[in-house]
């Protein structure tokens, strides 16, 4: 693609976008003494840095909240980068990664085109002819300098992201030695020929690879260092690592003048980098945050949302057992529009939040789900804050549900829906067309609860997670406390129509104790099509005997089952009927020539489907060692591929 070159833009540009960056943010953050506003500030020198990490290092405040600026500076690469093409014939319907935010897509370890499958497997690439089915082959395989973890496709250009390090000299006086920093590879290949594919570039960044999106041909990359990986004190002697960003061959260091900070009393613990790539140009704008270590990340089609969690720790009197520290989570808000990345400052909310889906940006406010305290303590209540576009509080439901924590939340425009638990499944609606006001409107008590939610359509509410059983007076007497056994796989249907009065239409359970699925903590490993009603779980079943459950009177709550089956679940949903089983599909080769007293057979992990997806009337199931083809109408196993 011709040789790269690397260019900094000039100073008017970087001027810019400095002011740019001290400008936005005008929100003033808080801390227990009082109300404050810190002044955004740039480091003069490498020597002033330095002592601003000491002074952090010194400090020793890990884990506590800490607040910062950011690093500026736009690499552009030579245009000898193609802007990607369409690739001409039409291919039939095929699914696409679950997301949540409709148009911001996410990294996954496999995506489709309609014609063609990628996948990240045995910490390679593999590009493979997928449709028709039945003649599916291996087109290509792509090994690197790092170990893959996510792709994207943005039609002719595949973008692989991995975790990766640089090697740094390190002199303590006495003796020198090597030490490594962790940094993010992004290699982009040109795959208009898929047999052939044809690397464009390499960026890599420091930090560890944290999580990317996607909105059109933009790509947002989040990498995350602790101080401890760029900044050392050894005998007295201290050593700081540059941050760096290499592209091809060529590094660029930053310049002290263009890292920001803000000048608080709670030192920055990590440094967070934000990196665009223009898929169309190839131009990268590289920002860095000195703030606390990313928990959870939201990503709308404006703005970036990063989360951390501070915990004050405090000491209670002699009769005090347990003194739960005090939680508060800080967001940080930056833009993306506009081929800018532009800090517009923070919010604090009470609490913890549980994941990306207990957060949502809606007609420039941002909602946020947390929990205060935990069940196992007694100390664990609910919260819902709806912030305007300065960051700041405007309106709350506290306390909901004392006593039970959130298992799932999901925001869906002027609605919202919350699943705490304990002992059965509160499941609540809530009102937000009036962000000011914002209202619980009904609640549903059933057992189990609800791990993932998923919306069916706008009346109707996909829960997934375990279905559970109350514990006996006997147990609940020894452990002193009121509490229920989790047990398999429960997906339910949910009508809220009734917004008042919502009601659980259907129900099925998988398995007992024991039984997990992939979904319950990766919303990508659900494959559902309303179009075509189909839903597909991957699953590991593990089941107890009827006997033994006629023997215990079914009374078999806290014990576990036996590893029966690993793979996926298929069903046909529809409002009418439900969830109907049509079967189900496995990758793993039961013998009980390798079975071990757990059941599990040598070699099976590498079997285990992590993913579904569809091509026409074809359902793809994907392991680390085999992709399937089967019918979508009967299940019939049309096609294998082995990629051991």
């Amino acid at each position: 693609m011709g040789r790269e070159k690397i260019r900094i833009k000039g100073a008017a540009i970087v001027g810019m976008l400095i002011l740019v960056g001290i400008i936005s943010f005008v929100a003033p953050s808080k801390i227990s003494e009082g109300a404050y506003t810190y002044e955004m500030k740039a480091f003069s020198s490498y020597d002033e840095l330095s002592e601003y990490l000491k002074n952090t290092y010194q400090n020793g405040t890990y884990g506590g909240f800490y607040y910062g600026g950011a690093r500026k500076g736009a690499v552009t690469l030579d245009a000898g980068w193609d802007a990607p093409s369409n690739a001409g014939e039409s291919a039939p319907d095929f699914s696409t990664t679950n997301v949540q935010v409709a148009g911001v897509d996410e990294p996954d370890i496999v995506k489709t085109d309609g014609e063609y499958l990628y996948m990240v497997s045995n910490e390679q690439i593999y590009i493979i002819r997928a449709y028709p089915p039945e003649n599916a082959t291996v087109l290509s395989v792509i090994t690197g300098d790092m170990r893959p973890e996510h792709i994207f496709i943005n039609e002719n250009t595949l973008v692989i992201f991995g975790d990766s390090y640089r090697s740094v000299a390190v002199d303590n006086n006495k003796t020198i030695w090597l030490d490594s920093i962790p940094t993010t590879m992004i290699i982009t290949y040109n795959i208009t020929d898929r047999a052939n594919p044809e690397r464009i570039t390499s960026v890599e960044m420091d930090g560890s690879y944290f999580d990317a999106r996607m909105i059109g041909t933009m790509i947002y990359v989040i990498t995350t260092e602790y101080l401890g990986t760029f900044y050392h004190i050894l005998d007295g002697n201290d050593t700081l690592y540059i941050p760096e960003i290499k592209i091809g061959n060529e590094t660029v260091a930053v310049s002290p003048a263009d890292i920001y900070y803000v000048d608080t009393p709670e030192p920055a613990e990590a440094m967070t980098h934000v990196t665009a790539i223009n898929l169309e140009n190839g131009e990268i704008l590289q920002k860095a945050f000195l703030i606390g270590s990313t928990g959870t990340l939201y990503v709308s089609r404006e703005n970036i949302y990063m989360t951390h969690t501070k915990y004050d720790y405090r000491y209670g009197t002699l009769e005090e057992i347990y003194v739960p520290p005090e939680e508060t989570t800080i967001i940080h808000k930056i833009a993306i529009t506009n081929w800018t990345i532009a800090y517009q400052g923070e919010g604090r909310v009470p609490g913890h939040v549980l994941n990306q889906f207990s957060m949502d940006e809606f007609n420039g406010f941002f909602r946020i789900a947390t929990t205060v305290g935990h069940v196992w303590s007694g100390t664990a209540r609910n919260n819902v804050y709806i912030l305007d576009r300065n960051m700041q509080v405007v309106s709350s439901i506290e306390n909901i549900a004392p006593g039970e924590e959130i298992h799932s939340a999901r925001f869906m425009g002027e609605r919202a829906y919350l699943v705490t638990f304990k002992k059965i499944d509160p499941f609540f609606t809530l009102d937000l067309s009036d962000p000011y006001h914002p209202r619980i409107l009904g609640k549903l008590k059933i057992p189990g609860y609800s791990d993932y939610l998923h919306p069916y359509d706008e009346n109707h509410i996909i829960g997934i997670g375990k279905e559970t059983v109350e514990a006996l007076e006997s147990e609940k007497e020894s452990r002193n406390l009121d509490f229920a056994w989790y047990q398999g796989i429960k997906i339910a249907l949910f009508d809220v129509t009734d917004f008042e009065n919502p009601v659980e239409m259907t129900k099925v359970v998988i398995g007992d104790r024991g039984t997990e699925s992939p979904v319950l903590y990766d919303h990508k490993a659900l494959l559902f099509d309303r179009e075509k009603e189909l839903f597909v779980i991957p699953v590991s079943v593990y089941e107890i005997d009827e006997e033994v459950k006629e023997k215990y009177n079914n009374a078999t709550g806290s014990m576990y089952g036996e590893f029966t089956f690993q793979g996926v679940y298929v069903y046909q949903l529809t409002l009418e009927d439900g969830f109907v089983f049509k079967g189900r599909i496995t990758h793993m080769n039961i013998s009980e020539e390798n079975e071990t007293e757990y059941g599990w057979r040598y070699g099976d992990y590498l079997r285990e489907i992590k993913r579904a997806l569809y091509i026409g009337n074809t359902l793809y199931t994907v392991s680390e060692s085999m992709v399937k083809m089967n019918s979508i109408d009967t299940l019939e196993e049309i096609n294998t591929i082995d990629l051991e």
